[in-house]
């Protein structure tokens, strides 16, 4: 066989070799559709990811109170109360001041535990001229007289409604935090098993006597039942005669700037 025989037949092995591993590769793009076959997983594009989760409320602590809704009536805010949490100030019964604690009022409406904590909405109402006081859940609120903002849960609708229309007060609310002019009547709401508390005069008692024992004083209804009464704010005497009604015993005073009558 000669050279250029041999250089013939080599290079014609080379050319058929390389028809061959191109006719390969054609066979294997069209398998695929077209495309490359990735075989490495980690170059697959990855399932979008879940969106983050976020709380349910700002969390806040047990101290903090409403002033964040700067007065902005009908605003709501949700706030979330941490496990743990212990009693603060609160001011109002189903309608609060807006410097009241609002997981503590959360907690004597009976959204909340102070073991547990919880998630809770609060809502912007108009400041009223006199905020009333209760005992549930293990919380005591105070009465308060006229404050510039308050605020509500909403999910307490019937609660907040009965607030508006009489104010809840505890047995030894007095008339005294109602800064108003006078022969102006006033709407209270006394809770069942009322507490002996003081009261002076007869028919017109002191501003600091006990709305709802003077109630049962002038017969409006006992103290195991409790009930509705209207009072009206009058000018002070300069007397106030004490005797024993329906159970109750009120006391003689001297002069008194304020006085209420049961209307």
């Amino acid at each position: 066989m000669t050279p250029s025989y041999k250089v013939f037949l080599i290079l014609l092995v080379a050319i058929l070799l390389a028809g061959c591993s191109k006719l390969k590769n054609e066979n294997t793009s069209s398998a695929s559709g077209g495309g490359t076959v990735a075989t490495n997983s980690s170059n697959a594009p990855s399932a979008p990811s879940p969106p983050a989760s976020t709380t349910a409320g700002t969390p806040t602590t047990w101290e903090a109170n409403a002033a964040a809704l700067n007065g902005k009536q009908g605003e709501t805010l949700t706030l979330s109360c941490s496990p743990g949490g212990s009693e603060h100030t609160v001011w109002g019964s189903d309608i609060f001041t807006t410097d009241s604690s609002v997981c503590t009022a959360a907690v004597y409406s009976g959204l909340i535990t102070y073991q547990q904590g919880g998630t809770v909405t609060i809502e912007a109402r108009p400041g009223r001229p006199i905020y009333g006081c209760g005992e549930r859940n293990g919380v005591t609120t105070s009465c308060y007289g006229a404050w510039a903002d308050s605020f509500v849960f909403p999910k307490n609708a019937d609660a907040i409604r009965d607030a508006e229309d009489r104010t809840l007060v505890t047995w030894n609310a007095n008339a005294s935090v109602i800064n108003s002019e006078d022969n102006k009547p006033w709407k209270f709401k006394c809770p069942a098993d009322g507490k002996q508390g003081n009261v002076w005069g007869t028919d017109t008692y002191t501003a600091d006597s006990s709305i709802c024992n003077a109630a049962v004083h002038a017969g409006k209804f006992s103290r195991a039942e409790g009930g509705a009464v209207t009072i009206e704010l009058q000018p002070g005497k300069p007397s106030y005669q004490g005797t024993t009604r329906n159970g109750v015993t009120s006391q003689d005073y001297g002069q008194y700037s304020r006085s209420f009558v049961i209307k």
